[in-house]
């Protein structure tokens, strides 16, 4: 039994912090006794596991992961590729600068507002997952790339490898695993930022169309505004866990796209 807690010690402690802030919620809350200043944690909680009832609660969760996902990946693919390209051509790298650097320093209020009449609400959250995801993977990919080793270069040079067959033998298998590091933090911002996105364009159905929905009617939906941002937390908490561990567990196994 000490065994087991000595070894669990941490999560024990990240646990008791948990259960001491949501305790100091309830009891703030309760002296301060006005439900739209702020809600009880019980109330909220009530409300949290009463959206598991509604088919609302599914539309919207699945239509938000499903936008949330299409930007990573497009992002990520995007930047892996052009962070290559980028790496190994230095014209093609100050080419790509300034578009780099400009979707970097945009705010994402200011990129709702630019591109929401161009690809419209429901379209417009994945495409502000791109702008968000591809920056910083392009960044790792790119500085990974400059970082190999001339030598390796000369030699895939020599010997005429085509940019596909150095891409997947040589510059994916080296950089890769720099862009896999950053995938869960990413994966989160990601979603937090497709979420605002939602909720600034009011796409529908979604995660983002509920807190906006949740907010209008605030004398009578703040615990339910409470419980969605709840579920919006908890979606980034899980998802980032749960890549963080499949991450680690690819990094290791990344040897297959190795040298032969």
């Amino acid at each position: 039994m000490v065994e087991t807690l000595r070894r669990n010690k941490y999560a024990l402690i990240a646990v008791a912090v948990v259960l001491l802030l949501l305790g100091a919620w309830e009891l703030i809350a309760r002296i301060i006794g006005s439900s739209v200043v702020l809600p009880t944690f019980s109330s909220v909680a009530t409300e949290f596991f009463g959206l598991f009832t509604t088919g609302t609660f599914y539309a919207s969760l699945f239509s938000t992961l499903l936008r949330c996902l299409i930007g990573y990946c497009i992002g990520f693919v995007l930047g892996v590729a052009l962070g290559i390209s980028a790496g190994k051509s230095k014209g093609f790298s100050a080419a790509m600068r300034p578009i780099n650097a400009v979707m970097r320093a945009t705010p994402v209020a200011a990129l709702v507002l630019l591109l929401y009449i161009w690809v419209g609400s429901n379209v417009l959250p994945s495409v502000i997952g791109i702008m968000l995801v591809f920056p910083i993977i392009y960044e790792h990919i790119k500085t990974a790339t400059e970082n190999i080793d001339p030598a390796l270069c000369d030699v895939l040079d020599e010997m005429g490898s085509g940019f596909f067959h150095s891409a997947r033998t040589v510059y994916l298998p080296l950089t890769l695993p720099h862009a896999l590091s950053s995938v869960s933090a990413t994966f989160g911002m990601n979603l937090k930022a497709v979420i605002t996105a939602e909720v600034l364009a009011s796409s529908v159905p979604s995660i983002g169309r509920q807190i906006y929905f949740a907010n209008q009617n605030l004398v009578y939906d703040v615990s339910r505004l409470f419980a969605w941002v709840v579920v919006a937390v908890l979606l980034s908490v899980l998802f980032e866990t749960i890549l963080r561990s499949i991450i680690t567990k690819l990094t290791n196994r990344i040897s297959w796209l190795g040298i032969r």
